[in-house]
């Protein structure tokens, strides 16, 4: 590290933002004004995948650098302290912030919050007006980027922070300024479903094309998220702080709203942590450098693990123009644990098209494309992915063929959990988000 000043570090996750919703990469609704404006300062990745389908293992990538295959954290490891880009930016100087309502980064017994030094998490009382929400009893993004601002205010040394946002998870529920496109048919639909409602349109209860009302909730979740990260960068501008810090904005992955898969026995996409369609996998990246950019678009697969790599270039003095981007990009499906397996047995008739194994791998293609492989149990498909919603199936492949990309082992990083997984107070903040 040089002697020069080193930059602060702001990753922002916009928890389950999937890129064909938002409309800085084309969505017909406009749910990131903010970000579209964004891009005349920042790199924007327009080809940025996730590397897995759901929080705990995507931030885990994103934190260590280790891909999910390599890692292999689920809700039963706890990750051996010492491994992610904030305790080594500790070890540099920096004070670290942990900032979400998110009980798997907070509260689970995995151990990401004891990564940082300072952890925000739902609180036991706050103002009302972050008080949005009927089925969430939680506070919305805003008090975390309000929180986020406070703190890093008062920091003499450099500083890095992750806020994850999950106004675009479900329960969907943004403030009335926010929700431009649901209806009163699509309040009552969310208002009638279990918080965990994939089993309901999997089990053949409704009818997936209802999704669509939960999809229009869930752009408006998107709008006030990109309204957060306005508020948080344009704070750092006021301040002063925005051109000392590097910021990252990304997606951890996506959602899904009925989209159908490509291969014989993949089920619909629906929520997250099952399914690996591209709605689940292609994600929002952009990157602005401390003193601002020149609004660059890079095309090539770009992958989130990329994250404590391209920290180390900054704080080396070094950056590379288009970190995030690599040669290729791996992702894969967590093994459904017990306890969602369950879930999917009495729900489903077909458990093996919810428990099959998935991998994909991404490769630059001509033009703006990327090439996906992957395969779901043993059916697996080549195709050309040029934007969000634009794949186009070559042919059939091997799924030996994408196991070739996964050649490096488990690196060593977890340790199984004992007993209880998660606290009480853990377990009620992911039952509001509907993960028990």
């Amino acid at each position: 590290m040089h002697a020069e000043a080193v930059p602060n570090v702001l990753l922002v996750v916009l928890d389950s933002v999937r890129a064909s919703n938002c409309s800085v990469y084309g969505a017909p609704r406009e749910t990131t004004p903010f970000l579209e404006s964004f891009t005349d300062e920042a790199v924007t990745y327009t080809q940025a995948r996730a590397p897995s389908n759901w929080s705990l293992p995507s931030h885990v990538s994103l934190f260590t650098g280790l891909e999910a295959h390599e890692h292999r954290v689920t809700v039963h490891d706890r990750l051996i302290p010492g491994h992610t880009a904030f305790e080594s930016l500790e070890t540099a100087g920096y004070d670290t912030g942990l900032f979400s309502e998110n009980g798997f980064l907070t509260g689970h017994e995995v151990g990401i919050e004891n990564c940082f030094e300072t952890v925000v998490a739902v609180p036991d009382s706050f103002d009302d007006a972050y008080d949005t929400g009927e089925i969430n009893p939680g506070p919305d993004g805003f008090y975390y980027a309000d929180q986020l601002l406070d703190w890093t205010a008062g920091r003499d040394e450099p500083w890095a922070a992750c806020l994850n946002l999950m106004d675009a998870h479900r329960p969907f529920e943004p403030r009335d300024e926010y929700d431009q496109w649901a209806d009163e048919r699509a309040r009552e639909l969310q208002q009638s479903l279990d918080t965990r409602w994939e089993w309901t349109f999997h089990g053949g209860d409704r009818p997936y094309w209802q999704l669509s009302g939960l999809e229009s909730l869930y752009d408006g979740g998107i709008r006030q998220a990109d309204a957060v990260v306005e508020s948080v960068v344009e704070g750092l501008r006021r301040r002063g702080d925005l051109d000392e810090t590097l910021v990252v904005v990304c997606g951890d992955h996506g959602d899904g709203f009925g989209e159908p898969g490509y291969v014989a026995g993949e089920p619909p996409a629906v929520s997250h942590i099952v399914p690996m369609h591209e709605e689940l996998l292609h994600v929002p990246l952009l990157v602005r450098p401390p003193g601002g950019g020149t609004g660059d678009r890079c095309h090539r697969p770009a992958a989130l693990t990329q994250f404590p790599a391209v920290v180390r270039e900054h704080l080396d003095g070094e950056p590379s123009a288009h970190g995030f981007a690599t040669e290729r990009v791996v992702s894969m499906k967590q093994p459904v644990t017990a306890d969602l397996r369950d879930r999917f047995e009495r729900a489903c008739d077909d458990l093996d098209s919810y428990t099959a194994a998935s991998r994909a791998v991404y490769t630059d293609a001509p033009g703006t494309a990327v090439r996906k492989r992957y395969y779901w149990g043993e059916q697996g498909l080549e195709a050309l992915v040029h934007g969000p919603g634009d794949v186009q199936p070559q042919g059939s492949v091997e799924p030996a063929t994408v196991d070739g990309a996964f050649e490096r082992g488990e690196e060593g990083v977890r340790e199984p959990l004992d007993g209880r997984q998660v606290t009480d107070e853990a377990k009620e903040q992911l039952a509001a988000l509907g993960y028990y």
